[in-house]
């Protein structure tokens, strides 16, 4: 029997996890939803989908699923997916977690309760860079973690979802984008405990980027934070430094906007970079870099969200726990409400 999969929201990510989906063997995506009927009509004709849904409640009614992807925006996180989990669905819910801990909490409860996988769509750590240096750390070499100097920073707002809207986003360059490798950063120390975070932040659109906003958008919706950094301390004595930036100045390749996405990693006998992909260690004082010279480094973002989804659909087959797990999310959604509160209030907050 092909495993039956609903997927909710038909956006960029909603279509990619379709697409995705639809090229695992017996897996069949039995319906989806959206609340925009153009977007929705759009994805099912393309996929030949043709149970479709304006209200995730109708189609959980409707619809018997073994797992429901969730790719909305993160104010709906967490209703859709304690719905989907008492339906008896496992869930694959798209980062962030939730618009805060607590509903992470919720969501997490919610799971154990059903006794369902809850995922979450921390699809960097798939990447082959990402893999590669997991499988350094995992050998032992890089040593106790001592620090990590993580960031995110782009030369342009996102416009292709309203990230920029907090009330609905839960945040804008850390929630939305720096999110991704503060979770590869605590993946790769393995999660400790933090004990303390201080943190600054600003919106600096329009005075910057303003010319950038699309017809029909209005300046007035645009809540979230566009520049961002935070220091963390944990109870090991690791430290991370994490920034985030929307409006960074870098120059554009070919005419589209740029990004600079990666972490430097610190152990006690080694060193990796997420990207451009950098592994080394050393021995007796001379530094060896462990790559051959022609491993190419690669964080494509479509096939690690290929593989990542792939991993769900595997874990609900083997009945186990999938790679990023939602108790691993909220311990990223924990940092990220202490990094706000720190920004908000100008304290380092006590974890």
């Amino acid at each position: 029997m092909p495993l039956k999969v609903g997927v909710i929201g038909c956006g960029f990510q909603g279509r990619l996890h379709v697409d995705c989906l639809t090229k695992i063997s017996d897996v069949e995506v039995i319906a989806i939803v959206d609340t925009n009927t153009d977007r929705l009509n759009e994805l099912g004709n393309d996929f030949n989908i043709n149970s479709r849904y304006h209200d995730y409640r109708e189609f959980l009614e409707d619809c018997r699923c073994d797992l429901v992807t969730i790719c909305t925006m993160p104010v709906f996180h967490s209703e859709m997916t304690i719905a989907a989990l008492e339906n008896g669905a496992h869930v694959l819910c798209e980062k962030p977690l939730a618009m805060n801990a607590q509903e992470g909490k919720e969501m997490v409860l919610a799971a154990k309760k059903a006794g369902k996988i809850l995922a979450v769509g921390y699809n960097m750590r798939f990447t082959p860079n990402a893999l590669l240096i997991s499988d350094f750390i995992e050998k032992g070499k890089l040593g106790k973690p001592i620090k990590t100097r993580a960031w995110a920073n782009a030369s342009q707002i996102p416009w292709w979802g309203e990230h920029y809207r907090r009330e609905i986003s839960g945040g804008g360059a850390l929630a939305a984008t720096a999110v991704h490798f503060l979770d590869l950063a605590l993946h790769f120390s393995g999660f400790p405990k933090p004990i303390s975070v201080s943190a600054s932040s600003t919106s600096l659109f329009p005075r910057k980027r303003g010319g950038t906003i699309p017809k029909g958008v209005s300046p007035n919706l645009y809540t979230s934070e566009d520049l961002i950094s935070a220091h963390i301390r944990f109870d090991n004595g690791f430290w991370l430094d994490l920034e985030g930036s929307w409006i960074d100045n870098q120059p554009s390749v070919d005419g589209q906007p740029s990004w600079d996405y990666s972490l430097d990693s610190i152990g006690e006998t080694g060193q990796v970079r997420f990207d451009p992909l950098s592994i080394r260690t050393e021995d007796n004082g001379e530094i060896i870099d462990v790559l051959s010279k022609d491993t190419l480094s690669d964080v494509s973002f479509p096939p690690s969200v290929a593989a990542l989804i792939l991993d769900v659909i595997q874990a609900v087959r083997d009945g186990r726990q999938p790679k990023v797990t939602g108790e691993e999310a909220l311990a990223v959604q924990i940092i990220v409400d202490a990094i706000y509160e720190s920004a908000k209030t100008f304290k380092e907050v006590r974890m």
